[in-house]
Formats: structure tokens, sequence, C-alpha cells
């Protein structure tokens, strides 16, 4: 879905919905408009039916009545089969939006990581989306409205040209003061977004770090912040309010205002008889239907407003650039080794080989990230079997070549699929891959085992708990070649020397690189190594 940069992001968006729902959009488009002219006929078949009842026409009377009932009855069939249209293609077009954003942040990690934070992204996904989502359907309805408001004056004409006079003037005036009102809306709502997305991404860090905040004793500045960001949103969300609550006002205010020109109106006419006592009845009965464009723009300016920030966020990050990742080799040799040109490291085949890296070069999560072409720079740097990593095909690196670091990301769900998201592993691989990591006691110890439901990021388990069940998940499947950057800072020395263990054995005839400043690794390792000045020794 990303498209070249443009300052109708919304206008981007909904052509795109109307591309991929072009039957459904052409369906209700014609169930509103028929649905608002059946319904806008009523009231002359109303006034058709009174008269013919006092002029004692029974043949007559049935007629108009008979054709009352059937405009009636397709009017209700129109509106819920338009309704359950418009559902479906919501639901469906948030699902094409989601999506979207789910493959932009699988495609392009690191550039939406560095772009928007996660919160950021949370709300965009749970609010954004449904804002933009309902506008096409909106737009449609007040279309409708329209068009059911011109037949009516249209048929009003033949009997007061007064009458339609008033309405032709004061429906679009109306429905411009009613835009006017909303002007301020867009601006106070995109504020009061940014400062909510804020708040949103302080808690998230707050909830994450909350025992790094006790272990320093941040708690209370952290809480000032809170509350500093809570009170601006607050306030912005006021401001938004009371637009919301003058658009809302004008919306009823406005039509009841146009409603009783055109009632008062008719009376005057009645009683000078101008018109007949039938034509004033069409002419109560009609009133709904002339100034709802009014309460409908009303409701149309607003969601109009939200729509266009709401589509400022998801465009942001749907167009986010994305790395150009060249390499077309589809496998990596079975004895490929990986090295380092920066470094001279060299990592062999087969072997488990820990890394100890000096105080002068990158951090262990940099040296790992790079090692498996994490970054956009390490590609070329970086030779998988002889070939730099940018030659092969990024699928086949990442099925080939596992990054494990120190703040890898845990799902909310149960304890299975947070260990196997595609549930592509058997229980069998489940309970070995937890062995190696020490995990099978934190998994016996849940309530309902593999089906116990884990907390966003693991926050309902401590530090230890968390490590061990990352790192199985990162064992299972057993890929290729691994390299874990730290991943056992956690866990108490005897368990430690334990997991080093364990994962010697089970990563048997695997190439495995452990970069680690611990010394638990060192006693299984096939290689030690050292990292003194950017240089491998």
């Amino acid at each position: 879905m990303t498209r070249e940069p443009s300052r109708n992001q919304l206008g981007d968006l909904v052509r795109e919905f109307s591309r991929n729902e072009r039957r459904a959009l052409v369906l209700f488009a014609v169930l509103a408009l028929a649905g608002a002219a059946a319904e806008a006929t009523v009231p002359l078949l109303v006034g058709a039916s009174l008269s013919a009842a006092l002029d004692s026409g029974s043949g007559r009377l049935i007629a108009t009545l008979l054709g009352l009932g059937a405009v009636l009855a397709f009017g209700i069939f129109a509106n819920v089969t338009r309704n359950a249209i418009a559902a479906r293609m919501k639901v469906r077009n948030a699902v094409q939006l989601r999506t979207s954003i789910s493959e932009k942040a699988a495609r392009a990690p690191r550039e939406m990581a560095s772009s928007s934070h996660q919160a950021q992204v949370a709300t965009v996904v749970s609010y954004d989306v449904d804002r933009v989502t309902n506008f096409p359907i909106a737009r449609l309805k007040l279309v409708a409205s329209i068009i059911g408001m011109v037949i009516v004056a249209t048929y009003l004409l033949w009997i007061s040209p007064w009458v339609t006079l008033l309405i032709l003037a004061g429906v679009p005036t109306f429905m411009w003061l009613t835009k006017k009102v909303a002007e301020p809306l867009e601006e106070r709502q995109e504020k009061h977004r940014d400062l909510l997305g804020k708040v949103v991404e302080l808690s998230s860090d707050i909830a994450l770090g909350l025992r790094i905040l006790r272990g320093i004793g941040a708690q209370k500045v952290m809480r000032k912040r809170f509350e500093k960001a809570s009170l601006e949103t607050e306030q912005a969300g006021v401001s938004v309010a009371q637009t919301e609550a003058l658009l809302f006002v004008s919306g009823n205010l406005l039509p009841g205002i146009l409603l009783t020109g055109v009632v008062a109106l008719g009376g005057h006419l009645a009683a000078s008889g101008a018109i007949a006592a039938t034509d004033l009845v069409t002419f109560y009965a009609a009133s709904a239907y002339l100034v709802l464009p009014v309460s409908t723009a009303a409701g149309y300016n607003g969601l109009h407003s939200s729509a266009r920030v709401a589509a400022k966020n998801i465009t942001e990050i749907i167009d986010i650039p994305e790395g150009d990742w060249p390499g077309r080799l589809d496998s990596v040799p079975a004895d490929a080794d990986i090295v380092d040109r920066t470094t001279g490291l060299c990592v062999p085949n087969g072997g488990l080989s820990v890394l100890i890296p000096g105080s002068a070069t990158d951090t262990t999560e940099e040296l790992g990230r790079r090692l498996t072409g994490m970054t956009s720079d390490s590609a070329a740097l970086v030779l998988l079997g002889g070939h730099p990593l940018q030659e092969y095909d990024l699928s086949t690196l990442r099925a080939a070549l596992r990054y494990h670091g120190p703040r890898t990301t845990m799902f909310s769900g149960s304890a299975r699929e947070v260990l196997d998201p595609a549930s592509r592993h058997s229980e069998e691989d489940l309970r070995a891959a937890l062995w190696a990591a020490g995990a099978t006691d934190v998994i016996d110890r849940l309530p309902d085992g593999l089906e116990t439901h884990i907390d966003a990021d693991g926050r309902s388990l401590s530090g230890g708990q968390r490590q061990r069940l990352i790192l199985a998940r990162s064992l299972l499947g057993e890929p290729p070649m691994l390299v874990l950057v730290e991943p056992t800072t956690a866990l108490d020395a005897v368990t430690e020397v334990e997991v080093a263990r364990r994962i010697a054995r089970y990563r048997q005839g695997r190439t495995t690189l452990v970069v680690t400043r611990s010394g638990a690794f060192r006693a299984v390792a096939d290689q030690v190594l050292r990292t003194q000045e950017e240089t491998c020794v």
C-alpha cells in the first residue's frame, strides 16, 4: 500500500478502498440513493392518501395506501441491506489497513522502530483505522440525504415555489455554517491525538521499566512527567470536546430553525388559502427530509476532521521508507562460516563459539545485529559462506541465520503462542527447546501450563522467567546458525551454568555464536574469541 507522497492522504486511502470494494460501494450507493428517493416520496404519498380519503374515493385511497406501503417496505429493505454492506466493507477495509501496517512492520522493523514508538503504532491500529474506514460510508450517506432533499424540494415546487426557495436557500447556507463550525476541529484533534500518543508511549515505557525505576528511585520523577503529559492531553481533549459540542448543537439547532421556518411558512400559506390543507400535511411530513442534510453534514464534518488526522498518522507509518535488499541467492552452503571483515572475526561452521567483546568495540547488541545483517551498513561487511549477507535472499538469510538479542520482544498470548507464534512445531519440539533454555520449570509452574495467558512483553513473569522463555523461542526450530547476545544476564550463576551446558548439548553440530562477557559459556565452548580495538584476537 506504499504510495507516492501526497497532501491528500485521506483521499489516497479512500481511493484504495474504492478500488478494492468497487462492487460493494456501487451496491451501497445504489441502495442508499434508492432508499433516500423512496423515503423522500413518503410525504407526497401521505398527502395523496389524505386527499383521497377526504374525496371519498376508495379506489384511489387503496392505490395510494398500497403505494405508501410498498415505498416504506422498499425503504426499510434498502436501509437494512446497505447498513449490512457498510458493516462488512468497514471490517474488510480495517483488516486491509491493519494488515498493511503489520506487513510494513515485518518488512522494515528497524525503520519503523526508529520512526515510531510501538505504543504509537498500537494507537494507530486500534484508534485511527476505525476513523478512516468510517469516512467513505459517511460521505455516501451525506450525498443520499442531499438527493432526498432535492426530490422533496422538487415536488414541493409544484405546491409552493416560496417554500422551495426557502429550502434551496436555507439548506446550503446552514450546511456551510456547520462546515465553518467544524474548521478548528481538525487542528485540535491532531494536537489531542499527538498528545494522547505521547501519554500512551510514556505509560508503556513506565510499565515496561517499572523494576528499573524502582531500582534507581525514579518513580516520583516519572509520575510527575506522566501527570504533566496527562494534564496537557486532558486540556487538549476538552478543547476538542468543546468544538464537537458546538458542532453537535449546530447539527440540531440549525435544522430546527429551518424546520420552524418551513412549517411557519406552510401554515401561513394554508391560512391564506394559497395551498390546500392536505398540502400542509405534506409540508409537515416532508420537513424531516428537508433538514436531514444539515444534521448529516454536521456529523460528516466532525468525522471528516478526525478521519484526516487519522489518515495522516496511518500514512506516516505505511510510507516509512524501506531499506533495499538486493540479494537473490536462495540457499546457504551447509558448511558456511561467518566472517566479519570489520574485526576479522571468523565463526567456524558447526561449533559453539564464544565472543568476548572488548571495551573499545561495539556494544554486544550492536555486534550481534551486525553479524546477522540486522543493520543496513553490515550486509556488505559480513560474509556467509564466502558471500556478503546482502547477496542472499532476505527470507533465505533469516531462515538460516537467527538473531537473539537482549531486548527481544515478547507478545501477549498463551505460553504456547508466545513460544511458537506460527504454530509450526510439535509438543516434543517445544519441550526440547524449553529444556535447553532451562525453562521447563517456568511452564510447569504456570496455572495452565502452555495454555496460560502471558501478558504483553512478559510483564506477569520475573526477569529470569521471561529471559528463559524468549531463549526457548529462539532455540525452537533449530536454526542452522544462531547468534545469541547476552542470553542469560537475568539468571543466577547456578542456573546460568546449567543453561550454558544444555545449549551446548542441544546445539551440537550446528553453528552457534554466543556474544557475552559471562564466563558460563566459556567452559562449554569449542572456541573462545575476544575483540580488542575493533580486531578479533
